[in-house]
């Protein structure tokens, strides 16, 4: 589901292909943490926003770091990890992850996930998750693994809302202003509820 890609430039055009399978999370092997941990100085402690910016790092020592949204499905869906914003608590971190959408829907039989071209111009998109895991002291403490079982809903108090919404508005304040459409029966509801 996660992979280095070596960035190579084939043509013009960059060319990432498959070299090794990564963590993401977990404090012994996982991404997060380990980038996380080099940047920690000993009076960090939480409640503290954070930022890794992984694609600005890694891209320029040749890798890529893929993630294979749909790795059982017949259609690829494949993201860059751009940056990775983080909220510590005292034991549990909330997370937000800046994707750089590579293909979506294409067939597998059209795409090779471990040997392609790397798009124009790719769209943003952002998912989130939280890990069992924090800061003290500068250090980390906790497994900095994701929950398991039924409970993985994510919880924000307002520093942490407002911790995400300043980072995507500094990076992408398209997504603050899109235009959305909103279902207004409930509000209508609650008004004559209300009489």
């Amino acid at each position: 589901m996660y992979h280095w890609h070596k960035r190579q430039i084939d043509n013009g055009q960059i060319r990432l292909t498959c070299e090794d399978t990564v963590s993401l999370a977990g404090c012994n092997k996982g991404v997060i943490p380990d980038e996380l941990s080099k940047i920690l100085s000993p009076s960090d402690n939480p409640p503290i926003g954070w930022t890794l910016p992984i694609a600005d790092k890694w891209n320029k020592e040749g890798w890529s770091l893929i993630i294979d949204i749909k790795p059982k499905g017949n259609e690829v869906f494949l993201c860059e990890l751009d940056r990775v914003y983080g909220y510590s608590y005292e034991e549990w971190s909330p997370i937000m992850l800046r994707l750089k959408l590579l293909y979506i829907e294409e067939s597998k039989d059209d795409i090779d996930k471990n040997d392609f071209l790397y798009p124009k111009d790719p769209e943003i998109i952002y998912t989130m998750l939280y890990l069992y895991g924090s800061i003290k002291d500068g250090k980390l403490v906790g497994t900095w693994n994701p929950p398991f079982g039924s409970i993985t809903a994510l919880l924000f108090w307002p520093e942490a809302m407002a911790f995400f919404y300043e980072q995507v508005k500094q990076i992408d304040p398209y997504f603050i202003t899109a235009e959305t459409k909103f279902i207004k029966e409930w509000n209508k509801i609650s008004e004559i509820n209300s009489d």
